[in-house]
């Protein structure tokens, strides 16, 4: 049934419900599971007849399914647990986390069905039962009835609607106003400039997210005008989408585009300003100055920058480079007298604050600038000079790897093996150039060192990926790999020593706050063990008193061989007594692992471990419900 008159729903529920129904499906708590936007718009979807119920539990677990038709047709069910409203549906938002606007209008149908009060016990214990009322037509059949009316008016009625509607919405008054100036615009494409802004105008103040939407859909008119200018005159028509990108990135600064929806818009534009350059044929040579200001302009790619230059012509694609150079220059500059101001500064412990403001706005600049200028040397072929100005600055790691990476993009390799050592001699701990050496051993064939340096990752970051990485390198350097393969699983055993002790001689408070006693963590062990297939190792390894990782538990006890199957019952149960702790409905996960544990019992077992569970956990109301009946 779809919901009707929600906006004239009271916030109290009938007398058979419990009472503290009424606040968790009042306005007030809706608000606060969602927000004000997202309750508004959620209220609309209620009062529009968008929600359909498909289902309604009745008490003590209570709860209402429903199709919500927006954009497409969503799931959606909402229920109550310990006096708190809580919901799931399978939209984007709600995917996210959010209590999204389909539960909110779910929400307030089920508050306005129970705010009717039963005619009888019967009611009561089935408040889902249909009404004899004529079920009302969907939204579609709504629609398409509103069209026909719509197309059988005389066109003066018609007009007169619209006008009314307009002079009590401003927003209806605008694209109104704009459909009427789009369809009377003549002459060049300068004078659509004006409509360009209006069209454009983001009205007054901060966009919001869930505003952006609507806004999209209006600014989105501009397309037809850019067509047409190009259409009419394609050399003007870059000059006024330039102007449109520019407004709707000013737009797009001043908004929350979560959902991308403005910045399609910019695309969009940015698309119809590749085609008037395409269209226009070469630019004069003062588009390159215009150009370089939108490449630096440009929050994101919001256009095809190696189209726009394969079509723009000499003259403007010899002064973009020119222009770009010379920008570059004086940033480049700007940034390494910042750096020798803050180090000397520094150093003398005074004006650090005010270098590193003023360092941190012509880095900014440069990191744009520099990028685009490598971009153009090297489709010049001017190898030499990108060299020079990677090496120019060697002040920070990143600067000999990017040395590193151009020099084996060019085939120069004894000289990218040179510049990989003398990065991690002088940035040992960096792991961009401790990859970029190991590289060069592995090409140069220099085994060994290959295998000191990999193990020395390992043991300053261990990992699994790092320990097969180690091991590969042995077997390369001809080491026995099972006495390797030993050492550092009692490197990670002394790790894991260490480890204990130092949180064995902090304070008690913190020993009391861990909620549990100090015990070795043997994870990282287990979950290398496991990646070898050694399962039964690992199993034996994790057995209490030791602390081991739900996720590595879990593992272990679905990779046991047959034989093994009480240990891994016991490894399950571990992890279901650890994250049962801290659920929260809807229990997906919890339900899962109950059913993974109970296939491994016997029936009998079976059915006391679940009559256990639906004792100790009463409280868990929709866990209680969804477990299996034996």
């Amino acid at each position: 049934m779809r919901a009707q008159n929600v906006s004239q729903a009271t916030e109290t529920v009938s007398a058979g419900w419990p009472q503290g129904w009424m606040l968790a499906l009042g306005d007030a708590s809706l608000r606060d599971a969602s927000s004000p936007a997202i309750f508004q718009r959620g209220k609309a979807y209620a009062t529009s007849g968008s929600v359909e119920v498909v289902a309604e539990d009745p008490l003590p677990e209570a709860a209402l399914r429903a199709e919500v038709t927006g954009t497409e047709i969503y799931t959606t069910e909402v229920w109550i647990e310990d006096d708190a409203l809580a919901g799931s549906c399978d939209c984007p938002i709600a995917q996210d986390g959010w209590f999204c606007k389909h539960q909110v209008a779910v929400a307030l149908v089920w508050r306005e069905r129970l705010a009717r009060a039963p005619n009888s016990d019967a009611d009561i214990a089935n408040p889902g039962a249909a009404p004899t009322a004529k079920r009302p037509r969907s939204a579609k059949d709504e629609h398409l009835a509103l069209r026909d009316f719509l197309c059988g008016l005389d066109p003066s009625i018609l007009a007169d609607k619209l006008l009314d509607f307009a002079n009590r919405d401003h927003g209806i008054f605008r694209e109104l106003h704009q459909w009427r100036k789009l369809s009377e615009v003549k002459g060049k494409p300068v004078a659509l400039k004006p409509l360009v802004n209006e069209v454009l105008s983001p009205g007054r103040g901060f966009i919001d997210w869930s505003e952006a939407g609507s806004y999209a859909r209006r600014a989105e008119a501009v397309l037809p005008l850019l067509r047409q200018a190009r259409e009419r005159d394609p050399a003007a028509a870059v000059g006024l989408c330039v102007h449109a990108l520019r407004r709707a990135w000013g737009v797009l600064a001043q908004a929350d585009d979560s959902g991308g929806e403005i910045g399609g818009v910019c695309e969009a534009i940015g698309t119809e300003l590749m085609h008037a350059v395409r269209t226009a044929g070469p630019q004069p040579a003062g588009f390159g100055d215009t150009y370089l200001q939108l490449q630096f302009d440009e929050p994101f790619g919001c256009f095809d920058a190696a189209a726009v230059e394969a079509t723009m012509g000499e003259a403007a694609l010899a002064r973009y480079r020119q222009v770009l150079a010379e920008r570059w220059r004086t940033a480049k500059d700007a940034v390494l007298a910042l750096r020798t101001e803050h180090a000397a500064k520094v150093a003398a412990r005074k004006g650090r604050a005010l270098v590193y403001e003023k360092f941190n706005e012509r880095e900014l600049r440069l990191s744009t600038l520099e990028p685009l200028h490598l971009a153009q040397l090297k489709q010049m072929g001017a190898n030499e000079e990108v060299l020079a100005i990677l090496r120019e600055d060697l002040s920070e790691a990143y600067g000999h790897s990017q040395v590193v990476a151009f020099l084996e993009a060019t085939g120069r390799l004894s000289e990218a093996f040179e510049q990989a050592q003398r990065g991690h001699d002088a940035f040992p701990g960096d792991r961009r150039l401790q990859e970029d050496l190991l590289r060069c051993y592995e090409r140069e064939g220099l085994t060994r060192e290959a295998l000191m340096l990999r193990r020395s990752q390992f043991e300053h970051r261990p990992s699994v990926e790092g320990y097969h990485h180690v091991l590969s390198a042995g077997r390369a350097a001809g080491e026995d790999t099972d006495a390797l393969r030993q050492k550092l699983l009692d490197f990670l055993h002394q790790q894991e020593q260490e480890a204990l002790g130092r949180q064995s001689s902090l304070s008690p408070s913190w020993q009391r706050a861990r909620q549990g006693p100090v015990v070795l963590d043997v994870s990282l062990r287990a979950e290398i063990l496991g990646s070898e297939g050694r399962w039964v190792e690992a199993c034996l390894l994790v057995q209490p008193p030791v602390a081991c990782r739900d996720a590595v538990l879990n593992s272990i006890a679905v990779h046991l061989p047959a034989e093994q199957h009480e240990p891994a019952v016991q490894l399950l149960l571990r992890v279901f007594e650890a994250v049962i702790q801290r659920s929260s409905s809807p229990y997906r996960d919890e339900l899962a692992l109950v059913k993974q544990i109970g296939q491994r019992m016997d029936t009998v077992r079976r059915a006391a471990w679940l009559n256990q569970l639906r004792t100790e956990f009463k409280a868990k109301r929709n866990f209680v419900r969804d477990l299996p009946e034996r």
